[in-house]
C-alpha cells in the first residue's frame, strides 16, 4: 500500500504533463499583422494604435526609441499624414504561450511609388482579455544611408567657418512637373530651408531633360539627412517624380 501512494504523485505529474496545451496557430498571429496592414492603410490611426500595448516600444530607423501610445500615434500618424501605405508580408511567426512573434518586409508606397523598402520583426502578447497586441516594434529600411559629411565638416560648418555644398543627381518621370514642385507658394525649397539647406539651385540635363539635380548650400548636414531619409522626405521625392534607384549624391571636397 505504501509503494501505490509513492506512485501516484509521479503518475499525476506524468499526465498532467501529457496534457499540456496544445501550440497555438501562428496564423493568430499573421492575421493580426494584416490588420495593422488594413488600418493603416484606411488612414486609421485609432485602428493602428489599438493594435498595441499600453507600453509598446517602438524603434524606428534614423530615430530614439519611443514608448507608449503617444508615440505609436506620432509614428504611423506621421506616415498617415504624409500619405503613405504599407505592404506587408510576413516570413515567420511562432507563438509560445502568451508571447509571438512576427519577422517580415515591408514597403512604404506613396500611391503607386514605392518610397522605401525594408526589414521588420514585432514581438506580440497575449493580454488578460485574451487579445494580441504588439509589445515591441522595430523596422529599418534596406536602403543605404544619405552619405553624412564628416565630423571635422560639421566642426567647420558650426564654427561659421563656411557652407557646405551637396549636389543630388536624379532621373524624374516628368522633368515639368519636378520643375513645377520647385517653384511657386509651397514649393520644396521651403522644405529644404527649413530642414538645415541655405539655398538650392536645380539643374536639368539639356540632352536628356528627365537628368535633373539640385546644388544644396548646407548649413545643418544632419537635418537635411534627416529630412532627406524621412517619410515625408521620402513622399516628397515620389510625389516629385523622383525615380529613387537612380539617386546619387555627391559632397564638396575642399
Amino acid at each position: 500500500m505504501k509503494k501505490l501512494f509513492l506512485v501516484m504523485p509521479f503518475l499525476l505529474i506524468v499526465a498532467a504533463c501529457n496534457q499540456a496545451a496544445a501550440p497555438v496557430d501562428p496564423s493568430v498571429i499573421t492575421a493580426r499583422s494584416e490588420a495593422w496592414e488594413e488600418a493603416l492603410n484606411a488612414k486609421d490611426v485609432d485602428g493602428v494604435a489599438a493594435l498595441y500595448t499600453d507600453d509598446a516600444r517602438l524603434m524606428p530607423p534614423n530615430a530614439e526609441m519611443s514608448i507608449g501610445q503617444d508615440g505609436v500615434r506620432a509614428a504611423f500618424g506621421g506616415m498617415i499624414d504624409a500619405g503613405l501605405s504599407a505592404d506587408l508580408t510576413s516570413a515567420e511567426a511562432s507563438v509560445s504561450g502568451d508571447i509571438a512573434y512576427n519577422l517580415g518586409n515591408y514597403k512604404l508606397m506613396a500611391g503607386e511609388d514605392v518610397v522605401d523598402v525594408g526589414k521588420y520583426m514585432e514581438i506580440w502578447h497575449r493580454g488578460s482579455d485574451g487579445e494580441w497586441r504588439i509589445a515591441n516594434d522595430i523596422w529599418n529600411s534596406d536602403k543605404p544611408p544619405v552619405p553624412m559629411q564628416g565630423k571635422k565638416k560639421r566642426e567647420r560648418k558650426h564654427k561659421g567657418m563656411g557652407m557646405s555644398h551637396v549636389m543630388i543627381l536624379h532621373e524624374v518621370k516628368d522633368a515639368e512637373h519636378w520643375l513645377a514642385a520647385w517653384s511657386g507658394e509651397d514649393s520644396r525649397h521651403d522644405l529644404f530651408k527649413a530642414n538645415g539647406a541655405k539655398g538650392v539651385h536645380t539643374f536639368q540635363s539639356a540632352d536628356n531633360p528627365n537628368l535633373t539635380g539640385l546644388v544644396i548650400g548646407v548649413k545643418d548636414m544632419d537635418a537635411l539627412n534627416a529630412m532627406l531619409q524621412s517619410e515625408e522626405g521620402q513622399a516628397a521625392a515620389a510625389e516629385d517624380g523622383v525615380i529613387a534607384e537612380s539617386i546619387q549624391v555627391l559632397t564638396e571636397k575642399k
